[in-house]
């Protein structure tokens, strides 16, 4: 019994580390990004480069943190309410028990609607909380933001397709080359 909670708890913890993982993997690259625009801008406009590329990139860090945490919350509320609404067994946590079909699409995370679903709610409300504290106008910030993150989700679900076929395509020829 004792082991089975210990065994959750990990789990649990797991997946917090996981989201962690998938928010600073995005901050960094926004941070990066921010970087080289500041750097650019600096040398256009004259500028101290070093203070430039520092604030434009600490202004993309803050901002993708909003966005994106925003877009974490909204992807488990999303998921979830697909659990319960649908009893989908290709979202089920035992990916073992499933058909092949099912372990690739577990593998592969949500459908693509639940992405863009994520993303679009992430952008208004992390826009929102952004454009409140930059300009006091969270509507702007929301309406700015959305769209960004829409092409951050279509992006991300064109890689997770391209991913995922790939991975068929290896399975095959594994499957092949066995028989």
């Amino acid at each position: 019994m004792a082991e089975s909670s210990d065994t959750s708890y990990q789990n649990k913890i797991d997946d917090a580390l996981a989201v962690l993982g998938h928010i600073s993997d995005r901050v960094s690259i926004a941070a990066t990004i921010g970087l080289g625009f500041g750097a650019t801008y600096g040398v256009y406009k004259g500028l101290p480069i070093p203070k430039m590329s520092i604030s434009a990139g600490m202004s993309c860090a803050l901002i993708s943190t909003a966005c994106f945490t925003m877009e974490r919350l909204a992807h488990g509320v999303i998921n979830q309410a697909s659990k319960v609404t649908t009893n989908d067994a290709a979202f089920s946590d035992d990916v073992d028990s499933q058909p092949h079909d099912n372990k690739i699409l577990k593998l592969n995370g949500p459908n693509n609607t639940h992405v863009c679903g994520s993303h679009a709610l992430g952008g208004f409300l992390g826009g929102g909380v952004v454009g409140f504290l930059f300009q006091g106008r969270p509507f702007a910030g929301a309406l700015v933001f959305t769209p960004l993150m829409l092409g951050i989700g279509q992006i991300e679900v064109s890689l997770k397709n391209y991913r995922a076929q790939r991975t068929q395509e290896l399975l095959e020829r594994t499957y092949q080359k066995s028989d």
